[in-house]
């Protein structure tokens, strides 16, 4: 038997047609890597390939323990935690007051957590690689929609409310476009950093929210600079002598040259109202009208008991009920620190788990998106976390699971979608992961 002869059969034992391609040139390499050997030790060519293909096995039973291994893999826990999260977000919810006293908004966030588990199980069936072949096309047409909907969409204070959420899903779409662009050169390196910048634009611009933008922009540039650890631009070679300046000294370059960026921006181009903001969390004793819910949220945390209603247990609700920014705070100010650290530790065990998606990845554009997603998720809980604790200047939040609304469920349901398609194929190789790590 020869080799071709032998992956044939030992490939037609595996289902997962995605998995064929890279398990018979493991297999081929293998074979060649024995008959190489053995015609060192003096052995002919072709007794060499018979040899090195019998040492192999028999081709159906190795294929049939393959097929086991390199076949999709449905991430039961991350789907579990995902239903169970949902559910109990709306919960939450409902007791703060966050769904106000209508049924008919606890009824419509059912609605919307039904519709964004069933668009989680959706994406889970897509192949993710689509962003990898088409992420140009992707992101354009993503903008056309979002400007088209911006243009005629339902305005909430002059705002399309819904993009403050869907602007994240630029950055999966930004993924995308750092695995095409990978790869040594100075052009792929310019127009990856040319998009994160263009990215944290856009996502302003639609979302017309600052802060968005900027956590957008930060997102995008920590996946830049993962990329970039990875070794996928080569950057000591393209832009100094590895002996004058190491990979993470450049990092640090590129990361603070992005900061000072985004605070010239912040100068030059933020509105007036957003300026103001930024100077009463800094001074706000001087600034008591434009951070009036600042103060609020403050009194809040820092009136709370341990376990039970704080004598500010109720200061937030209208705000929260307004929008679900400052749920976690109305959760500690109703029902004490011990519940708020129960949020915080939910939220820890999901982001641990989409983080265990991304140590597991073995192919590049697995490794990549996993990556923005996750980031996603753990910047928004953790920037959420501080800012409801009075640490951060408030801005439009959205937190995973406990954001009210169709927009913002979407949203995550896509990126927690996304996140158990690149755990489905974990164990299908189709592009290796490449870099110092």
């Amino acid at each position: 038997m020869n080799i071709e002869e032998y992956l044939t059969i030992l490939t037609g034992q595996i289902r997962c047609k995605k998995a064929r391609q890279g398990v018979a040139q493991e297999i081929r390499n293998h074979i060649l890597d024995q008959t190489q050997a053995y015609e060192q030790d003096g052995m002919e060519h072709e007794k060499a390939v018979e040899l090195a293909v019998r040492e192999m096995g028999n081709p159906v039973e190795a294929g049939t323990a393959l097929d086991r291994i390199h076949r999709p893999q449905f991430d039961w826990r991350l789907f579990l935690i995902t239903v169970l999260f949902s559910m109990a977000g709306v919960f939450i919810m409902a007791v703060t007051g966050a769904l106000g006293q209508n049924a008919e908004w606890l009824n419509r966030q059912c609605l919307f957590t039904l519709l964004g588990i069933g668009i989680t199980a959706v994406v889970y069936f897509v192949d993710y690689t689509f962003l990898g072949k088409y992420p140009l096309q992707i992101y354009v047409i993503m903008t056309l929609v979002f400007f088209l909907y911006e243009r005629t969409g339902t305005r909430v204070n002059g705002v399309v409310v819904a993009l403050r959420s869907l602007a994240y899903l630029y950055v999966p779409a930004y993924a995308g476009l750092l695995y095409k662009y990978r790869g040594k050169g100075v052009l792929n390196l310019v127009r990856s950093f040319g998009f994160l910048l263009l990215t944290a634009l856009l996502s302003q611009w639609f979302s017309r929210s600052l802060y968005i933008g900027m956590g957008i922009g930060v997102i995008c540039t920590l996946v830049f600079l993962y990329t970039a650890l990875k070794g996928w631009f080569s950057l000591e070679k393209i832009l100094f002598d590895r002996k004058r300046l190491t990979t993470p000294v450049l990092l640090a370059v590129i990361f603070i040259f992005v900061t000072l960026a985004f605070a010239t921006y912040i100068l030059c181009f933020a509105q007036d109202y957003q300026k103001i903001r930024f100077a009463a969390f800094l001074h706000p004793e001087e600034y008591m009208d434009a951070n009036y819910q600042l103060m609020i949220t403050r009194r809040a945390i820092n009136g709370a008991q341990f376990i039970g209603e704080s004598t500010q247990g109720t200061i937030i609700k209208p705000f929260v009920q307004q929008d679900t920014f400052l749920i976690f705070a109305q959760v500690v100010a109703m029902y004490g620190l011990a519940a708020g650290a129960v949020v915080i530790t939910a939220f820890a065990v999901f982001a641990l788990r989409a983080l265990h998606v991304v140590k597991c990845q073995k192919n590049q554009l697995g490794m990549v998106l996993s990556a923005a997603c996750f980031l996603l998720i753990f910047f928004n809980c953790v920037t959420g976390i501080l800012m409801n604790f009075g640490l951060l200047p408030l801005g439009s939040l959205q937190f995973p699971f406990l954001s009210r609304g169709g927009s913002a469920t979407v949203m995550y349901a896509v990126i927690i979608g996304l996140l158990m398609s690149c755990s489905r194929y974990t164990h299908i190789q189709t592009n290796p992961i490449e870099g110092i790590f």
